[in-house]
């Protein structure tokens, strides 16, 4: 059963192979939305296109490196020829390299601002003539509470969230105007693949869950609920914003 009426409307999802972007381009189909799942590995989109189908939604399978803007043309061009529009842009593709700044190579410096801050800048920028064509568009990108507040072996990675959660303010200023809303999300502690190894450590893990006060790991499903509503025109006038789902962390 919906929660929310996606019908008929058009979202692509980077980042959608597994994780936090596989739930949301689950969950947004399962609201009725037709989801171009997008990532690296075209194989592993298949897989989670083939999810999608299985439940009676709809959804194509690209792939995608976001620091390629050939690329990015390529998945809104073919996204419009087949779909003929773009509704919802869910800029979620990211990295995490846990290490301390003076022991970072440039190169790993340059891989994780690529994708965790150009890529989301490169999709918008070329998802935006499309959306403003049709006076309409959802934005929603995935920061992190790491925008908001340090952590440790983190400097780069909290350098592109907190950049990502102004620049989504900055972007709902432009195009307001356009009837484009431009949200965030900034999860907490969420069971991925890339979280995998500090939560099977339960030293950190406990560690973890002192700072949340509601007591638990989040799950990409407690994200996908948050993207399906703010994708949402009962969420129309909400723009600018950067919605913590975090458990409380932020609370401290």
């Amino acid at each position: 059963m919906n929660k929310y009426d996606l019908n008929e409307k058009v979202a692509i999802v980077t980042g959608a192979r597994r994780g936090i972007g596989k739930g949301i381009a689950l969950k947004l189909a399962e609201n009725g939305a037709k989801v171009v799942v997008t990532d690296i590995s075209k194989e592993d989109c298949e897989k989670v296109v083939d999810e999608i189908k299985e439940k009676n939604g709809e959804a194509l399978a690209l792939k995608l490196d976001v620091t390629n803007e050939d690329e990015i043309k390529e998945v809104v061009d073919k996204t419009v020829e087949k779909y003929g529009k773009i509704d919802i842009l869910v800029n979620n593709a990211g990295i995490y390299i846990a290490k301390e700044l003076d022991n970072m190579e440039t190169s790993e410096i340059d891989k994780e601002l690529n994708i965790n801050l150009k890529g989301p800048i490169l999709c918008t920028k070329n998802v935006l003539p499309k959306m403003k064509e049709k006076n309409y568009g959802k934005i929603i990108t995935i920061a992190s509470i790491a925008g908001f507040v340090g952590f440790a072996q983190s400097s780069i990675y909290c350098a592109t969230k907190g950049a990502l959660v102004n620049m989504t303010r900055e972007l709902a200023l432009d195009l307001g105007k356009n009837k484009i809303n431009v949200n965030g999300i900034a999860p907490g502690v969420i069971d991925t693949p890339m979280t995998k190894d500090m939560l099977e450590d339960e030293n950190i893990k406990n560690n973890l869950m002192a700072n949340i006060p509601y007591g638990r790991i989040g799950k990409p499903e407690d994200i996908a609920n948050a993207v399906a509503f703010l994708a949402s025109d009962e969420a129309e006038y909400i723009t600018g914003q950067i919605l913590a789902v975090d458990g409380g962390w932020l609370t401290h």
